[in-house]
């Protein structure tokens, strides 16, 4: 690559940059525009005082203050809950296990304190289904059942409602029976739906330098084998608002990377599937930008049940099982009455590839040794040796080409200004000796694959949340004493000493050896330090592979060609005969 080609591809990508950052405004869809929500109005039972952000009654002019309601309490399977009757939903919800106890994922409830945000609401009042109840919130009954349940209920003229909430048997798991009985003497009709909630601030969600943040927070939908994803910037949100997958008999949920809410619906008495509505609602205050760091988004996952009608004395119950904790694939796999939630996790495009990589990284960690670790050392060094016969098409290659090296240097300085002759002088020599240039190419492309599978895998697995190993405090952190980036860059350097490019100057040379590193280095200082095990464990190998192949093939030394004016090689200066044959004067490197 020479200079001027370097140059170009640095503007190349300079534009691209620029392109991406300012195209919003360029084609003005601009990020600051409003999202097209109706704003949330509410009837309010009497009594029931509205969140501070709602606007004050008629004839009030300071903000609500609403006092707490009862505390009920939850001893579940490997957490704690606390539920509200202030909207008979959750308050808090913490994971008990030491790995996550007392970290910034102790509480899943991650919502400003707002009765209109806490996981598990219920609401029954929709467009031409709102006879059954008068008013959308009120005042809730709480009753302590047992050290695992809690009922709410809610009773007036025209309806009765019990809301039973229980601890599962299986970790992280709460059981959600909801019934609705009509006491009108008319038939009278209600809409039934559950919502769970999550905040994230604009901060909280930054990636940097090759690192996507853990608290990356994506809203999906699960019907049948349809999963749908949703991000914070889907265009569907700033669209259209709310979005609606119809008939989803699987599960709604908003997750991150390590640790997801999901709601499930189970066959009930309602005798209808629900919908799953999705919506990242912005939200920031007056003065800042949607794209401040200060501001952020609330991210809704709801089933929504159809109209439902009730003849006088009859009743429906909703049932769910809620899923709040970790993306151990184990716990998923059989989580919520087994409806799939393994799909929470997000392998991205090389999804097929990062499931096999991860289910033999815990294959390892649960046969040959329990410590992560050393599981992904293991994992990596079995990746070598699978994809050797790859490899070792790509050294044959190399191999090949580093022993044409003298008479590529001597076709090189013959026809050094003509590049038509010398491509067909090239092109026949590779064809008589056997040799492909572009073989190693193919058989590193095919494995890319494997490569960017284990990037996601890495990033994404929870199994590293808070987990020790060596001097790490965390592998799913970055390495606070800064050693793994520096030692990834002294044997990416020692890598490149031993594999110097071919076709560079010595300029050139000097960068790629020194500026590759680095930029790597710096990429380390954010990304999880179990990608830099994996990456580190590669290089060495990489090197050690490189070495076997200076025993196998030493690399000769480069030979200084000198041309005459005829443009056949000669003495140096000096002019060569009409027949001469091509010459080479060995000079030391």
């Amino acid at each position: 690559m020479d200079r001027s080609t370097l140059v170009r591809w640095l503007v190349i990508a300079g534009v691209m940059l620029a392109v991406m950052k300012f195209w919003p405004m360029l084609s003005g869809h601009n990020n600051s525009a409003p999202q097209p929500i109706a704003d949330e109005k509410y009837i309010d039972a009497p009594g029931f005082v509205g969140d501070p952000i709602d606007a004050p009654p008629p004839g009030q002019t300071e903000q609500n203050h609403p006092a707490e309601g009862s505390i009920c309490k939850i001893q579940g399977t490997r957490f704690n809950a606390e539920l509200s009757s202030r909207g008979a939903s959750l308050q808090h919800f913490y994971l008990t296990d030491p790995k996550y106890k007392g970290t910034e994922a102790g509480d899943m409830s991650t919502t400003p304190d707002l009765e209109r945000w806490r996981s598990l609401r219920t609401m029954f009042r929709g467009a031409g289904a709102d006879s059954q109840l008068k008013y959308d919130r009120f005042i809730w009954q709480m009753e302590q059942v047992s050290d695992s349940s809690c009922k709410f209920t809610y009773t007036d003229a025209d309806v009765k409602i019990e809301k039973v909430i229980s601890g599962d048997t299986k970790p992280f798991e709460l059981s959600v029976d909801t019934t609705v009985t009509n006491l009108a003497s008319d038939t009278r009709s209600h809409q039934f739906s559950i919502e769970a909630f999550a905040y994230r601030k604009n901060k909280e969600i930054k990636g940097h330098l090759g690192r996507v943040s853990p608290f990356l927070t994506e809203l999906s939908c699960a019907r049948g084998k349809e999963v749908e994803r949703k991000s914070k910037d889907d265009s569907d949100f700033k669209k259209h608002g709310w979005w609606t997958l119809p008939d989803t008999d699987r599960y709604a949920a908003v997750s991150n990377y390590y640790f997801a809410q999901a709601i499930a619906p189970l066959p009930d008495g309602s005798g209808a599937t629900p919908n799953c509505r999705l919506l990242a609602e912005d939200w920031f205050s007056e003065g800042q930008t949607r794209d401040d760091d200060e501001a952020g988004a609330v991210y809704h996952a709801e089933l929504s049940y159809p109209a439902k009608e009730l003849a006088p004395t009859q009743a429906v119950t909703y049932k769910q099982i809620a899923y709040f904790g970790p993306k151990d694939r184990d716990l998923l796999a059989h989580a919520a009455a087994d409806r799939g939630l393994g799909d929470l996790i997000n392998l991205g495009f090389f999804s097929p590839v990062a499931k096999y990589l991860v289910g033999f990284m815990v294959f390892i960690h649960n046969n040959v040794v329990a410590n992560w670790g050393v599981s992904i050392i293991l994992m990596t060094i079995t990746l070598r040796v699978a994809l050797f016969p790859l490899t070792y098409k790509s050294l044959k290659s190399s191999i090949g080409m580093r022993k044409l090296k003298p008479e590529i240097d001597i076709i090189n300085a013959k026809y050094k200004d003509d590049a038509q002759q010398k491509n067909l002088a090239m092109m026949e020599l590779w064809r008589k000796n056997g040799v492909n240039p572009f073989g190693g190419c193919l058989p590193q492309l095919v494995q890319m694959p494997v490569w960017f599978a284990m990037y996601t895998t890495l990033q994404t697995a929870v199994e590293m949340y808070h987990t020790k190993f060596l001097w790490f405090a965390d592998l799913s952190a970055p390495d606070k004493f800064y050693v793994l980036p520096l030692l990834l860059g002294v044997f990416m350097i020692v890598q490149q000493r031993i594999v110097p490019q071919q076709g560079m100057d010595p300029m050139q040379q000097k960068m790629m050896m020194y500026m590759l590193p680095a930029v790597f280095t710096v990429m380390m200082l954010f990304l999880p330090a179990a990608l830099g095990v994996y990456m580190l464990t590669n290089s060495l190998l990489g090197i050690g592979q490189q070495l076997a192949v200076e025993r196998i093939a030493p690399r000769e030394k480069t030979n200084e060609i000198v041309v005459t004016e005829k443009g056949s090689p000669g003495g140096k200066g000096g002019k060569g005969d009409k027949g001469s044959k091509p010459s080479a004067k060995a000079a030391a490197s």
